[in-house]
């Protein structure tokens, strides 16, 4: 008797298997062949679920995203600065989970300026990710207006990218302690500039 496969499941298997050739050799090594043989699949099962190369490619992007904003919202659970400093630890290279898909996701975001079919999911990235610290911003600093959250909250993904991108490319000096100071000195920043603004509301 045949064993059921979870349609789920074995996109989750390919979409992994795409992941493992990204990290090692980059987007351009991506076809379904390539793939199929990643995962231990004849190229007809992965057709069976996408058609294309493409398919596949928008399909991974907009799966990898989905597992950066979960994993953020799922950090922004602690409260304070602490809280905000662990939901950033999520862009970060800390554990082989994240640097995989740290690296898919740069890579997708980078391709995205030149292939037109993943722009729309390198914009829903963007708005995704920043939405989630910003609501994290505004537990911190329910003080803050629109323009205020929007203008920290996009202070802190730049840093929490680009400490990301150096981790990846310089691990051997930006270690995650580096990394953690610097995001509780930028966080430590936000929020005192919400006690200066309550002591001079006061005078």
């Amino acid at each position: 008797m045949p064993r059921f496969v979870d349609p789920a499941e074995r996109r989750r298997e390919v979409v992994d298997a795409l992941k493992r050739i990204v990290v090692a050799d980059g987007l351009e090594r991506v076809s379904l062949r390539e793939v199929a043989a990643e995962a231990g699949l004849v190229v007809g099962s992965v057709r069976h679920y996408f058609s294309s190369s493409t398919e596949l490619l928008v399909f991974a992007f907009s799966a990898v995203v989905d597992d950066v904003v979960a994993r953020l919202v799922r950090e922004s659970a602690a409260s304070g600065e602490e809280g905000v400093v662990a939901q950033l630890c999520g862009l970060l290279p800390l554990d082989e989970a994240r640097a995989v898909d740290l690296c898919v996701w740069a890579e997708f975001r980078l391709a995205s300026r030149t292939r037109p079919e993943l722009a729309p999911t390198a914009e829903r990235s963007h708005r995704e990710v920043a939405a989630a610290v910003g609501r994290s911003l505004l537990a911190l600093r329910p003080d803050a207006g629109q323009e205020t959250l929007v203008r920290e909250a996009e202070r802190l993904l730049a840093t929490a990218e680009g400490l990301g991108l150096h981790a990846m490319l310089h691990g051997q000096w930006l270690d995650a302690e580096l990394c953690l100071a610097v995001l509780r000195a930028q966080v430590a920043g936000i929020a005192g500039a919400a006690v200066a603004q309550q002591g001079g509301d006061r005078h």
